[in-house]
């Protein structure tokens, strides 16, 4: 369980133009089903459409993992479809794509 002012995980905004950007994050195993990671995410979809300028994001996710699914479709992000990303023993595997533009 997390204790106050610990470190449970880590997201990012990535600039890919000057109007797009990738959002990712990740958290720790004992945080996960509390919400965290779609607070988190809304708070950084404001930021990216208001102070960083930003008119489109985008994100995607392992297929195992739906819950972070659910958490970007809880902050506003719509699936889009899939991207084949590499695994270690050479296959590609369809990870789940969503995207979400400025209001």
């Amino acid at each position: 369980m997390a204790v106050e002012g610990e470190l449970i995980g880590r997201l990012a905004l990535r600039r890919r133009t000057p109007v797009l950007a990738t959002l990712s994050y990740i958290l720790r195993e004992d945080t996960w089903g509390n919400g965290y990671a779609t607070e988190a995410a809304k708070h950084v979809v404001q930021f990216a459409f208001t102070t960083a300028g930003l008119n489109r994001l985008e994100a995607m996710h392992h297929p195992a993992n739906p819950a972070s699914g659910h958490a970007l479709a809880k902050a506003g992000f719509t699936r889009t479809g899939t991207c084949d990303r590499p695994v270690e023993d050479g296959n590609a595997v369809p990870n789940r794509v969503y995207g979400m533009q400025k209001p």
